[in-house]
């Protein structure tokens, strides 16, 4: 009989190797195109032990969000927290902070990238898988952003989040119409967080000016 920590390790893999299998799958065919059966036959396991793990086809969804996401704003928090508060690039640096994580390894490629993207234009379901998993680390960005400029208002700082959002999504995508329309490719992930992020800061700058000459 294998020991209880034998039996974990074992436990582990499978689980992983079910949420590698999903993953794939739900890039590539989206949460309903795509069935337990077919998931099951790519992680060689077999369907019964998906559904011992985690239940259902949306349960297996929200653990696969889950997981990447715990990387994804593990890495953001970690980098966040790293920038100096008297920094005189500071806004820089938090927004390289957001941006940094899931262009990176923690992000998961384009295999994740593709739901990533989804999830910011789904329905019901995954706006509550967004609220439970990235709304958290977004307050604390929207928090740093407001600390870094103190001028700002929180609807302008509220903004400047949103847009940055935007342009990550849009880069995650990877759909080739970037370099259909440039005249030269990036030098791939730095050059493209370096161009979000000077993107976001001079967005945040030109929201907080607006502010600032708008009559009231």
């Amino acid at each position: 009989m294998e020991s209880a920590a034998r039996q974990h390790d074992t436990f582990t893999a499978a689980q992983e190797r079910i949420l590698d299998a999903a993953e794939a799958a739900f890039s590539e065919a989206g949460f309903g195109g795509v069935g337990m059966k077919a998931i099951a036959q790519s992680a060689g396991v077999a369907q019964g032990l998906i559904h011992y793990h985690f239940d259902t086809k949306e349960g297996l969804y929200a653990a696969v969000i889950a997981r990447r996401s715990s990387l994804i704003n593990a890495g953001r928090q970690a980098l966040l927290d790293a920038v100096p508060v008297d920094a005189p690039d500071r806004i820089e640096r938090i927004f390289d902070a957001l941006f940094r994580p899931p262009l990176g390894e923690e992000g998961g490629g384009k295999v994740y990238a593709r739901i990533f993207a989804g999830l910011a234009v789904g329905g019901a379901r995954d706006q509550a898988l967004v609220q439970e998993h990235y709304d958290p680390i977004a307050r604390r960005f929207i928090a740093a952003l407001q600390d870094a400029a103190p001028g700002a208002s929180k609807d302008a700082i509220t903004w400047a989040y949103t847009f940055a959002i935007g342009m990550l999504i849009a880069s995650v995508s990877r759909d080739g119409r970037r370099e259909r329309l440039a005249t030269r490719h990036p030098d791939e992930t730095e050059d493209i967080i370096r161009n979000l992020t000077i993107h976001a800061a001079a967005g945040l700058r030109g929201l907080i000016e607006k502010d600032q000459t708008t009559p009231t």
